[in-house]
């Protein structure tokens, strides 16, 4: 069989192929005698026969020869790219690693909590906490007073137009918490609980102007050698309860949870938090809490969002801890979950959150739904930076004074706590 190849052209392109083709022999010359004319017409159009199998034969080549620069280019693209991700990564992680080892305590070093204004034989509060709480809170006031984002932090203090109640608190005890407190531990537990919260505190006390204070409404219960103060409160209905264990330091409670701080130890946090504090007690403000429950605890039907729930479920605890940088604030959290197939879903699910959050904000009815506080969310959106490693979730993210104000501004107004 016979390809016949017709060049209606004498243009010079079609020289160096009839060329190559000659060169190997392709070209059949009609025989005399045959079917084909005998000669070549020398006229505008020439016909050429070529064998099928020579034919195919050079076409494959060519499509192979094809195949493999395809191939080979996208090799070098895709190793490119590869190359390029394993260099983000690690850039990353080094980012991430010099994150955390600014919230960590290095070998030898003392610990953050150790105040000028403690008892020099004071322990750590955090570890003075009952064991068992579901969460655990400790700031050191002072060290954020002293940063330049404590001053952002002051203004956002509630004036005595907007607590009233608060302003006569401080006239009648001297004590103002955004002043005297120099460091605070807080230990939580769910609202059915007989007490909810447990906190130590140190720092500057009149304690003679509080305890006049307390007795207007509240009376003196002894326990062993302690003089508790139990004062009722209206709203919502529970008795404050509070002992000074020094001039310096003070314990208050909303129940009987008092009692488990007033006895002789003095290192009483249980282990699993006391090994999750230890990665943040370097920072001046940070919370670890247990999350056995969290889908239910944020309000997510499981029948409308399974696949939300079960990753959320699937994180046991969560650290956040915050840092001063300059007139910001940096913020860690740290989600640990089951798995590493559950962090790396649940980092995805976060991100694909944000980016929508994002593009929403984009939307100018959106903007106008939200209201004047929709620049500070887009902020924070923006500066959020989502990462995963082994089991765990990483979010870092900076607050700026103009996202706390928003933050605060947005919040609901209320009765401050006495």
């Amino acid at each position: 069989m016979l390809y016949q190849l017709s060049y209606a052209s004498r243009s010079k392109p079609a020289k160096p192929i009839m060329r190559a083709i000659k060169l190997q022999g392709l070209v059949k010359t009609p025989k005399q005698g045959s079917c084909h004319a005998g000669f070549i017409i020398p006229a505008k159009h020439q016909l050429y026969t070529v064998p099928t199998e020579t034919y195919t034969e050079k076409a494959a080549a060519y499509d192979r020869m094809k195949r493999t620069i395809t191939i080979l280019l996208a090799v070098f693209i895709l190793a490119a790219a590869v190359f390029a991700y394993i260099h983000y990564t690690r850039e990353k992680a080094a980012q991430t690693q010099a994150q955390d080892a600014q919230l960590s305590i290095a070998p030898g070093a003392t610990t953050a909590h150790g105040a000028p204004n403690a008892p020099a034989n004071s322990p750590d509060l955090i570890h003075q906490l009952p064991a068992g709480a579901s969460a655990v809170i400790f700031a050191d006031v002072t060290a954020l007073r002293a940063a330049p984002i404590g001053k952002e932090l002051a203004g956002l203090a509630p004036t005595s137009a907007q607590d009233p109640e608060y302003t006569r608190f401080i006239r009648s005890t001297g004590f103002d918490y955004s002043r005297d407190l120099d460091r605070v531990a807080l230990a939580l537990w769910p609202k059915n609980s007989p007490t909810t919260v447990v906190a130590i505190a140190q720092g500057k006390f009149n304690e003679a102007r509080i305890e006049r204070y307390a007795l207007r409404t509240g009376k003196v219960v002894k326990h062993g050698p302690w003089e508790i103060y139990e004062v009722p409160e209206a709203n919502p209905p529970r008795i404050v309860r509070f002992v000074f264990l020094s001039p310096a330091e003070i314990v208050l409670a909303d129940g009987p949870g008092i009692s488990a701080v007033l006895g002789s130890a003095r290192d009483r946090l249980d282990p699993e938090m006391s090994q999750r504090v230890v990665k943040v007690a370097a920072a001046p403000i940070y919370a670890v809490a247990r999350t056995p429950d969290l889908a239910k605890d944020i309000g997510i039907d499981e029948t409308h969002s399974a696949q939300l729930a079960h990753l959320l479920q699937s994180i046991h605890h969560i650290t956040v801890a915050g840092l001063p940088a300059g007139r910001n604030l940096k913020v860690t959290a740290f989600a640990e979950c089951d798995s590493t197939l559950d962090a790396f879903q649940l980092s995805t699910a976060l991100e694909g959150l944000v980016w929508m959050g994002r593009a929403a904000l984009a939307d100018p009815k959106t903007q106008q739904q939200i209201g004047p506080q929709w620049p500070a969310l887009d902020a924070l959106l923006k500066a959020a930076d989502i990462s995963h490693d082994s089991n765990f979730v990483r979010l870092h993210v900076q607050l700026t004074a103009q996202i706390l104000r928003a933050a605060v501004s947005s919040a609901p107004q209320g009765n401050a706590t006495r």
